[in-house]
């Protein structure tokens, strides 16, 4: 599946590891994991099928989605409608945050 970042940040994490020490560990494993799983992805419902995902629509978000890195962080993006649908990745939240 086609996807794009929001910020160069996350492109940088993504791309060349940098900003990894911004984020926990075993948090940026868990993002380069579910990188390879949206490459693979065929469309948004493979990531639905892969239940430890717990891909979600957040509430009150209009085309605003998110899939688990863990139980606290969530990778959050938007579904592009294209020709082909891609991922706008947005960003790394801390679900339990107060920001």
């Amino acid at each position: 599946m086609k996807f794009s970042f929001q910020t160069k940040e996350l492109a940088n994490l993504c791309y060349q590891g940098k900003g990894a020490e911004d984020y926990p560990d075993f948090i940026v494993n868990s993002f380069f994991r579910k990188i390879s799983q949206i490459k693979r992805a065929k469309n948004e419902n493979d990531l639905r099928a892969l239940k430890s995902n717990h891909f979600e629509k957040l509430k009150g978000k209009d085309n605003l989605y998110s899939i688990r890195l863990n139980d606290q962080y969530r990778l959050e993006f938007s579904i592009l409608e294209s020709s082909e649908k891609e991922l706008f990745i947005k960003r790394i939240s801390n679900h339990y945050s107060k920001k």
